[in-house]
This record gives structure tokens, sequence and C-alpha cells, in this order.
């Protein structure tokens, strides 16, 4: 099959980046053509002002990517069109160029982008759904993105043409990673037969043994920002310090957390910055557990499947597509998102029953083995291209 691979790639390196190069790698080992047509947002820091105001209406069409994608089209022939995100630089224009030109285009759904002009259905420090039913303006009045009316603006005006352009209509179908995002999806008015529902997967190596003094410090792993729980977490160690954090992510939080925990002399808690490869997965295998204390609707993050083939149990909060993701008893335990005496509780009940933290890891292994693994991936994804095709 010979797939054209859409996908801007963020100004940070993060999880969503991450799950593009899988799937490429993951096509081409089972001998699928792909050809990447990729923006990198870090070309906005190079803009100068006029370039930036000339920007502005390109977001919500882009002359330079019909041109482009037309090109790769006529050039390339795909068979099917798998677009990731396309905000700010590439646009939804990608969407009308390829429908026109009859190809068909599977839209994954890392975040709420489509339907909420910051991604996150969060915002003001709490869940916020205004913009699902396409009113846009109210990211304006609550300065959705970014806390600047000109964004949240220029979102909104984006989102809103190309959903009165016909956007949905034009993506022949929607990949969901869990079943939460295909409600909230239906409740954004997508048909049901456009929606798909395919976990992300993980490459699960062989497991070597742990070091001798593994399981004497919890991790997190992750963007530093307020919808991410990380107040949570730190006021949930500042009750625990016989337990040990180390905090894996940089973000726009990092500097005020580090200021807490200093002013506080808070010395269990541990930043070491962003960290990836074997490094990465060292501090992850001898770790106890992984904790993900999201307080916004979390899609399906990669965190969670790193952890379970590190045999890792993971504590995470009753958000979005958690619940659907860790089994509560089984591969984790669950928490009610902001409780922290409720987080407490649940990290000292693996600290005091590490065999049952074991068997929860097990699970967790056994799921990234065979819910999770590569081979499922692809023939979910095969199946979901077969049938956009077949429409």
């Amino acid at each position: 099959m010979k797939v054209l691979l859409v996908h801007g790639a963020y100004q940070q390196f993060g999880g969503e980046d991450s799950v593009v190069r899988a799937e490429k790698e993951l096509l081409e080992r089972h001998g699928d053509e792909v050809l990447p047509y990729s923006r990198h947002n870090d070309e906005i820091n190079q803009f100068s002002v006029a370039q930036r105001v000339a920007f502005f209406p390109q977001t919500v069409y882009s002359r330079k990517t019909t041109r482009e994608i037309g090109d790769a089209v006529r050039s390339f022939r795909p068979d099917v069109a798998f677009v990731h995100n396309v905000y700010p630089l590439i646009s939804p224009s990608v969407y009308h160029e390829l429908h026109s030109l009859g190809v068909p285009a599977v839209q994954v759904l890392h975040n709420f982008r489509p339907f909420c002009p910051n991604g996150l259905f969060y915002t003001q420090g709490k869940i916020c759904e205004d913009c699902k039913g396409g009113n846009y303006l109210n990211a304006i009045r609550k300065r959705c993105y970014k806390d600047s009316y000109l964004l949240s603006g220029l979102y909104a005006l984006t989102l809103g043409a190309n959903r009165l352009a016909g956007m949905v209509q034009k993506i022949a179908g929607f990949i969901c990673l869990t079943e939460f995002f295909k409600i909230k999806m239906l409740e954004a008015g997508v048909p049901e037969s456009k929606l798909f529902v395919r976990p992300n997967f993980v490459y699960a190596p062989p497991l070597s043994p742990a070091a001798d003094d593994s399981g004497n410090y919890a991790i997190y792993m992750g963007r530093l920002s307020p919808e991410k729980g990380c107040w949570t977490l730190i006021r949930a160690f500042e009750q625990l310090p016989q337990v040990r954090l180390k905090i894996l992510g940089t973000g726009p939080l990092e500097q005020e957390l580090k200021d807490y925990v200093g002013g506080k002399g808070i010395g269990n808690i541990e930043f070491l910055g962003f960290k990836s490869g074997e490094e990465k997965w060292n501090l992850l295998r001898n770790s106890m557990c992984l904790i993900v204390p999201s307080e916004w609707y979390e899609n399906f993050p990669v965190t969670v499947l790193e952890a379970y083939m590190a045999a890792k149990p993971v504590i995470a909060s009753r958000m979005g597509g958690l619940p659907y993701i860790v089994e509560d008893g089984h591969s984790g335990l669950l928490f009610e998102a902001g409780k922290v005496n409720e987080l407490v509780e649940k990290i000292q009940r693996l600290m005091d029953d590490p065999a049952s933290a074991a068997r929860m890891g097990a699970c967790g292994r056994r799921l990234s083995e065979t819910r999770y693994g590569p081979e499922q991936g692809y023939s979910n994804l095969m199946k979901i291209f077969s049938q956009v095709q077949a429409a």
C-alpha cells in the first residue's frame, strides 16, 4: 500500500511526534511505501513580523499546502493519506485538497484540536466543552490558547471556517485512540460510520533484570503543565517524604514547581529534565511505578505503554481515556483527578505491597505484548484503510 504520511512536527518533541515516527517504521517494516509530507513548527520562530502577519490567513487555507500536496499526490499516487497534526503550518486545507484529488484522508485524533481551539477541552483550570458544538467564540472570550485573545481568535477562525466548509465531510475516517474519544466525537457531531477505535502500539523489548534498588522511587514522564496534574503530584509527594519521585520532562510549570519544592525544602522530589532512549528506559525499569495524574481528558499517553513494557504498574487519574487503558487493580490503580489524599493512598498501597505491585506490572507487560503489540496495531490500521477505500 502507498501511504502519504502528513504531520506537522511540534516545536518541542513529544509523544505525538514519537507515535508518528513509530507509525512510519511500522508501515515500512511491512513493505508499504510511505511518503512523508511534513512541516516543522519551528519555522514560525524564523518568521519576520511581516511574515507572521501574512501567515495568519494561511492557518485557515494554505496555498503552499494545497500546491505541495497536489504535487505529492500526482507523483506518488497514494492509496490513502494518514494525517496526524496539521496545525498551524499545514492547515486543514490539506483535507480539502486530498478530497478533491480522490485520496481518502484518515485523521488520527491525538487531541481534540478539530473541535477545540486549544485541543484539550480544558481551560482556566477545569474541563470545558463549550466549543464542541461549533461555537468557537467561547475560546476567544476565555483566551483558551496561550491566554491570548489574538491566538485564540486565530484558532477559532481556523476551526470555524473549516467546519463551515465541510471539513468533517471531507475526512474519510477518524482514528480514536480510545472509546472515550469516540464518545466525544459522536457528541461533536461526527458520524459513527467515520469513527474507528485503534489504540497506540509499542514494541516490547526483552526484559532485563532491574537494578538491586528497583522500586524505591516513583516516576513521572511528561510535560510540566497545569492540565497534567503536576501540582497534585507535587503535593502528594510532599506528604510522602519517605518515597522518592523522579520527574522526567519540561514545560511551562517547570520553574514554578522547582521554586515550590526548593522553597518548602522538599527533599524527595528530583527534576531530571527531558530524557530519552536507554537513559529513560533504565530510569523507568528501576522505578516502583509510573504516575499519570492528568486533569484534562487524557487521550492515550505513550508513557503508559512504556511502563507496561517495563513491567511497571501505573497509577492514573480517572480522566479521559486513562480508565480504558489502566485496568484498576490489575495493571495499575486509579484515583479521582485532583484528589491529593487519594493519590497518596494509592502510592502508599503499592509501597506497602510489593508483591501486588509486581503482579500488576506483569499484567501490564502481558498487555503490551498482546493487546498493544505492533502486529495488532498494523492489522487494525490496514482494516481501517481498507474500509475508507471501499466507502
